[in-house]
């Protein structure tokens, strides 16, 4: 297993991704999300109302392609589905996410800007593929409030134990007046989320600079992301593993 700071650090790093694969999804391929499907599902029903049904069969087809990403996921990790951190199951959902990525660079590369028109919805599938695959693999790394796909429930955490913490006095003396210990949520933990959201904005920054500049190129940040959490979660943890084994 790797180590607590080193974990959070790969999870920040995944979190930077979701937020390149959005900015590039959103900017290139007709303002849909590929990562926040909170957003998709909302912009999805203003869609349906609207009597465009062109523009909501993106959305749900970002949806779709999520959830499937989520399941190819969940079928990886069936036999680890009761362990936390890192694992040959997260080392090959992350391969697997890494090949989505790359066959979308692909696609982009061997097309010409008017077959790519007529190829979005596909496109659209397979990144959102690849942030289901990642979103499903962050919960197996089982870090509490990063899901890596999602900032919504990180800041609503982040605000929450703010406001806990602004009150704490008050809290632990009550707590302590009833004979029960006060749960605080340690200071590490409260920067992670909080690095969470700011990585996320940077993922989104970073992609919007270099599709001004480069267009479907911008993948490769996304890409280059993945390889090195692959190759760093998967080398520590062997390495660890392999040094576990010597002491036994």
């Amino acid at each position: 297993m790797l180590t607590m700071p080193t974990t959070r650090v790969l999870l920040m790093l995944l979190t930077v991704v979701s937020g390149c694969v959005d900015a590039i999804s959103f900017l290139r391929l007709g303002q849909v999300f590929t990562a926040a499907m909170t957003g998709n599902t909302v912009l999805c029903g203003i869609a349906v109302a609207a009597g465009h049904g062109w523009l909501a069969l993106r959305y749900a087809v970002a949806l779709l392609g999520f959830a499937v990403g989520a399941a190819s996921a969940a079928l990886v990790m069936t036999r680890r589905r009761r362990e936390n951190g890192w694992s040959h199951a997260v080392t090959g959902t992350l391969c697997l996410e890494l090949a989505a990525l790359i066959a979308f660079w692909v696609l982009t590369q061997c097309l010409t800007a008017a077959q790519i028109k007529q190829i979005v919805n596909l496109l659209l599938f397979v990144l959102a593929f690849a942030m289901g695959v990642q979103g499903s693999t962050a919960r197996r790394i089982g870090v509490n409030g990063i899901t890596t796909t999602v900032i919504t429930s990180t800041l609503t955490g982040l605000v929450e134990t703010a406001v806990w913490k602004a009150v704490g006095r008050a809290r632990h003396h009550s707590a302590a007046l009833e004979g029960k210990p006060f749960e605080s949520t340690s200071v590490a933990m409260v920067w992670m989320w909080l690095g969470a959201i700011v990585a996320y904005g940077i993922g989104a920054a970073i992609s919007s600079a270099l599709i001004a500049k480069w267009s479907y190129e911008a993948v490769w940040v996304p890409i280059g992301i993945v390889v090195i959490v692959l190759l760093t979660g998967h080398l520590q943890g062997r390495a660890q593993a392999q040094h576990m084994s010597m002491q036994s």
